[in-house]
């Protein structure tokens, strides 16, 4: 009965070695992937409402947040042009610095 054992323990033993030997040489003949990827171009602008009405033209309100920007896109009517949105005006610039302050007392 303890040869049976034996060899049983020999042979479970031989397969942990052999699958461990199999999942530490798998990179050598499978490499990993190495990726490097960019940010997007624009990921520091958010689109804070895409139906705002300012002087009475609808479009888009968005927040720069590199500066604290406020920019109004309107939306075009003109069915000529090749995307349907003016050029942004700017409105007014959010000071985010002020955040980190804390509340003022007030007298």
């Amino acid at each position: 009965m303890k040869q049976k054992t034996d060899l049983t323990l020999k042979l479970g033993m031989a397969a942990i070695i052999v699958l461990l030997g199999v999942i530490a040489l798998r990179p050598l003949f499978e490499p990993a992937v190495k990726v490097e990827a960019q940010a997007p171009r624009f990921d520091h602008i958010s689109i804070i409402s895409t139906m705002f009405i300012w002087k009475g033209q609808a479009g888009l309100l968005l927040l720069d947040r590199r500066n604290g920007n406020v920019w109004f896109v309107e939306k075009s009517t003109d069915e000529s042009r090749p995307y349907p949105f003016e050029d942004p005006v700017f409105l007014v610039r959010v000071p985010f610095e002020k955040i980190d302050q804390g509340p003022r007392e007030s007298n």
